[in-house]
This record gives C-alpha cells, sequence and structure tokens, in this order.
C-alpha cells in the first residue's frame, strides 16, 4: 500500500518564470559589490561570471551527485572576473544571493496548494529539492509564506546534506525520516535523470510531472506521468491499486 509520496520543489511544486529577472539582478548586485571593493568589471565579464558559476554547478551536480553552496558558487564567479572580497563584502553578497528568491518569488504549481491538505490526509508527504542559489532554509520559508510548509513531515535540501538525487542515498534517507520503506513511497518530479531514474533505483515508484517541464517525457520511465495537481490523487491511487 502506498503511504508516502515525495515531491521535487522546481517545476514541480513552483513554476518559475522569474529566473531571468534575478539574473539580471544578481549581475546588478555583482557589479555594486565589485565597486565598493574598488574594482570594475565588463558587463561581459559579469554576464561570463555568471555563466560560469552555472557551468560549474552542473559540472558538481552531474559528476559528484551533490550541489554546490551559494559560498561555492560565488566563488567560482569572483574567480571568473579575477577578483576577490573581503569576508564581510563576501558574506553579504552571499546573502543577498540566497535570498533573491524571496525578492522575486516564483508561484507555486497551479492547484498544488489545494491538493497538499488532501493528500497530507492519505500519505506522509516530504519535499526532496535539488539546491541552487537558494539554500533549504530560505526555500522552507517560500513554503511557509504560500501556507505549505505544514502539510510535508520532511523537508530534503541537498545543501544540508551534501548529497543531491540521483544519489539513492538521497530517497533512503528522506524515506527513513518518514518511517516507511520504498515499495509504499512514490517520488513525483520533473527530471528524468534525478527524480525518476533516481527514485526508482531507490525502489520507489516514479510519478512524472510535465507541467512545466515535458523535455523528458519521450524517454520517461515513470510508472504514471501527470501534468496537472488535480491528477495526482488519481494517478497516486492507481499505484496503490498496482500493488506499489
Amino acid at each position: 500500500m502506498l503511504r508516502a509520496v515525495t515531491f521535487d520543489f522546481w517545476n514541480t511544486l513552483f513554476a518559475d518564470a522569474r529566473g531571468r529577472e534575478r539574473e539580471v539582478l544578481r549581475a546588478s548586485i555583482l557589479r555594486d559589490h565589485l565597486r565598493a571593493s574598488g574594482l570594475e568589471a565588463t558587463e561581459r565579464a559579469i554576464h561570463d561570471s555568471l555563466r560560469a558559476s552555472w557551468d560549474y554547478f552542473d559540472t558538481v551536480w552531474l559528476r559528484e551527485h551533490r550541489t554546490p553552496p551559494c559560498s561555492e558558487l560565488v566563488g567560482a564567479i569572483l574567480a571568473s572576473v579575477g577578483a576577490t572580497l573581503p569576508p564581510p563584502a563576501f558574506g553579504e553578497l552571499v546573502s543577498r544571493f540566497e535570498r533573491l528568491v524571496i525578492e522575486l518569488p516564483p508561484e507555486p504549481m497551479p492547484g498544488a496548494v489545494y491538493a497538499m491538505p488532501q493528500l497530507a490526509e492519505r500519505y506522509r508527504l516530504a519535499v526532496i529539492c535539488d539546491t541552487g542559489y537558494s539554500p533549504g532554509s530560505v526555500l522552507r520559508e517560500l513554503l511557509e509564506n504560500h501556507g505549505l510548509l505544514a502539510h510535508f513531515d520532511y523537508t530534503y535540501f541537498s545543501n544540508e546534506h551534501g548529497m543531491s538525487k540521483p544519489d539513492t542515498r538521497v530517497f533512503v534517507h528522506t524515506l527513513e525520516e518518514l518511517g516507511v520503506r520504498p515499495t509504499e513511497a512514490a517520488h513525483v518530479g520533473d527530471i528524468q535523470r534525478t527524480d525518476i531514474a533516481g527514485a526508482q533505483s531507490a525502489g520507489m515508484a516514479a510519478v512524472h510531472f510535465i507541467g512545466v517541464n515535458n523535455a523528458d517525457a519521450d524517454r520517461s520511465t515513470a510508472d504514471v506521468m501527470v501534468r496537472h495537481f488535480d491528477e495526482l490523487p488519481q494517478a497516486l491511487g492507481g499505484l496503490t491499486c498496482a500493488g506499489c
């Protein structure tokens, strides 16, 4: 019997249409912090340094199955422009980058706010999120701002544990916190490599959510695919009937 459901964060619980805005603001903040320390960088250098930080993130994420914390990403940015900042300025820059997602927040996926109380009555719920610039402490704040946090029995954010999806230890640890076996759980997410394959490798069922990101739909190995949150109760019920 299905007893627990875990959810990816980005493009599953939250739809983000403000990533470009945050990147523009990130460039402006970086420029201001460099100038405050007597350093100048061209617009091109700043753009390239931000791009370099995402390339660095992807390399670490893919090869090491962990996500670099914001401080590590800021270090990559400064290395790209050949700059160093004194510790107080560095810490301030990291903090500002971490909280940009609060200043320019994403929106909950349509239907998610209404679906969670219903799902929480039937299942133990958890978040399993690979973090980027914003750490778990900030993303929990975002969940709380929309009344979602209370519905989750556990929240796993990769920056707090040194492991990211698809490492099976991420899923196993979360299920141990929920007190359920992998065969009693399903994971809902949008990426085949991390969410679907990762959950299935841990022995869980997998629900491929394609409401925002359907790039992996053609090669998905998920047990079921859904486009809207109002489809989830029936999809999860079908997994229960299938004996997962």
